[in-house]
This record gives C-alpha cells, sequence and structure tokens, in this order.
C-alpha cells in the first residue's frame, strides 16, 4: 500500500523533533536510537530509513537549527539599516544561540565522534553563518561605515571567532545577563578597531 504524498516528509520531521528534544535534555551520548524510536512511536525499520544512524539524525538536527537561525537573522536583520545596528543583533543572537541545548550539545558530539571528517562535515554546516560575517564587513566597507583598508577575509575571521569563541565564557561564571552584556562589548570593541569615525 502506498504511502499518503508528503508522509515520509512528516515522519522524517517527526524523528528529528522528538530526537532534537531528547540531545537537548540528555546530550549526543545520553540519547540512544532506541530512545527516540520509544519516544516517537514508530518502527526502528521507519527511523532507519530516514536516518542511516544517530549521527546522521544529530547533523540533520543542527542542520535545521542552522536554518531556523539563519531565518531569524534574515528577518530581524532586514529591518535594521545600519551595519553597526546589523553587528549588535548578531551578537544578540550568538549570545542567545550559545545558550540554546542542542547547541550546546555540539562539542560533546564532536568529542565522540569516530569520524575523522567530522569537523569539516560541521565546517560545511555552518558555512551560511560565516557568509553572514563577510556581509557585514563587506556592506560596512561599501556603506563607508567601516575603514576602506579593512581586509574582508580577515575582518570576518577575526568576528567570527570571536563569536564563536566568546561560548567558552559562559563556563567561567557569566549569569546570563552578563553574557549577553559580554557580547555587546565584544561588538563594542570590534566597532572601535573598524569604523571610520
Amino acid at each position: 500500500m502506498a504511502r499518503p504524498a508528503g508522509q515520509g516528509a512528516i515522519t522524517k520531521v517527526k524523528v528529528a523533533d522528538e530526537a532534537r528534544k531528547l540531545f537537548e535534555i540528555k546530550g549526543y551520548s545520553g540519547t540512544s536510537m532506541a530512545e527516540i524510536r520509544d519516544k516517537t512511536g514508530l518502527s526502528k525499520g521507519t527511523i532507519y530509513h530516514h536516518f542511516e544512524n544517530k549521527e546522521e539524525l544529530f547533523l540533520y538536527c543542527v542542520s535545521e537549527s542552522s536554518k531556523e537561525w539563519l531565518l531569524d537573522w534574515e528577518r530581524q536583520s532586514n529591518q535594521i539599516k545600519t551595519v553597526k545596528e546589523k553587528l549588535y543583533l548578531l551578537g544578540e543572537l550568538y549570545a542567545s544561540d550559545v545558550q540554546a541545548p542542542l547547541t550546546r550539545t555540539v562539542p560533546e558530539f564532536l568529542a565522540n565522534s569516530e569520524n575523522e571528517q567530522m569537523e569539516e562535515i560541521m565546517m560545511k554546516l555552518v558555512e551560511p553563518e560565516r557568509e553572514i560575517f563577510k556581509k557585514i564587513i563587506e556592506e560596512g566597507i561599501r556603506n563607508k561605515e567601516f575603514r576602506s583598508d579593512l581586509n574582508l577575509l580577515d575582518t570576518a575571521t577575526v568576528l567570527y571567532s570571536t563569536m564563536t569563541g566568546l561560548a567558552s565564557s559562559e563556563s567561567i561564571g557569566y549569569n546570563e545577563k552578563q553574557f549577553y552584556q559580554l557580547y555587546k562589548h565584544a561588538i563594542t570593541l570590534f566597532l572601535l578597531g573598524v569604523t571610520n569615525n
């Protein structure tokens, strides 16, 4: 008997949604495919039809989360006129994302992965985010908000590394409010180095 059109896509989303909840609560290592099966009420064969293994399922969840982040960024940044304001928004979104439970499981996932190319795979997943940084720097130079002598790639890399690197500061005692302020402060310091005035 043939499945109704679109049923496979609905099932895949159901599996990913339930898996994501488990990954967020129990971490990558603490979540088993059997638990995902129990949570969805689907057969083992149905789950493995959509995802070859837990690693593939986790990567799918991270990819979908990244797409949501990008849509949120696009929606909010399109309402902002200056690059300076976009940078502060970017800092706020990064501070929020770093505190998201799924994001917190990524380092654990990378540490437990036996796939030697996993870091490369993860880098491809975040490449669209990295492009945002280049576009912002490019826009700032084009609009003369930023100095014209900036190296686009180097400057975008410094900004991206700062935003992603600040995630570790949460583990050294910053509460949520201080964490957001830290990102705001990082943007302020960055702007001091790149703006024309």
